[in-house]
């Protein structure tokens, strides 16, 4: 399997987990009710990104991509919100708290929202995975004029000292063979920022993702 083929399978992990998740919540529910549209929605969302990821893996085949950057002016803020809530379902099946927290209420740039999905949805999925029963995760939005943190921060094992340096190379993690961390640090060095971790074994990970503010040529006085 080549490089491209393994970052599609990876890519494709998170929402299947949150369809797996969402249909055992609706198992629970025996009469449809506002929590059940709720997660209809959820599961109707994740169901869009299998398919949109299947079409452009289908379209773009085993070419490079020319404009591998897709810029369109967002709310940063409104995005990893709803990533927030989306990633929730799943971790309440796990037992596991998700909190937001942003210093802005809307933050609106230039960003390939595509690739910024997939950024956090890896980062998320890594600290629920690595988080036991009754921990939490925490998604911060911390923007600034010329540049926003995300942080991923969580309650789990924490990361040796030894493997922080390597964490981010294809094929390597904490618990074995991985690339979802590589894949952050491609795409976030693709838009102009980049990542780090602050961890110690058994204090939990908090993951920081820098990338700068675009701001659309409307945006600029």
């Amino acid at each position: 399997m080549d490089l491209r083929s393994m970052e599609f399978a990876h890519d494709m992990k998170m929402p299947i987990q949150l369809i797996y998740s969402c249909v055992q919540l609706l198992e629970m529910e025996l009469a449809p009710n506002v929590r059940a549209e709720g997660y209809l929605q959820t599961l109707m969302q994740s169901a869009g990104q299998l398919q949109s990821m299947v079409e452009r893996a289908l379209g773009d085949g085993m070419q490079q991509e020319s404009n591998p950057l897709r810029l369109e002016l967002r709310d940063v803020v409104a995005e990893v919100r709803d990533i927030c809530r989306q990633c929730d379902l799943f971790a309440q099946g796990k037992g596991i708290e998700i909190h937001f927290c942003t210093n802005v209420p809307e933050l609106r740039m230039l960003t390939d929202v595509e690739k910024l999905r997939r950024m956090l949805h890896n980062l998320i999925s890594n600290a629920l995975r690595f988080t036991p029963e009754d921990g939490y995760v925490e998604l911060a939005c911390v923007a600034s004029a010329e540049e926003v943190e995300l942080r991923v921060t969580d309650s789990g094992c924490g990361i040796p000292t030894e493997m922080q340096e390597r964490i981010f190379e294809n094929g390597v993690t904490d618990g074995g063979h991985g690339y979802g961390l590589g894949i952050v640090q491609s795409y976030a060095r693709l838009l102009g920022g980049d990542i780090s971790v602050q961890s110690a074994p058994g204090k939990g990970s908090c993951f920081i993702l820098r990338l700068p503010v675009m701001r659309a040529p409307e945006q600029i006085n």
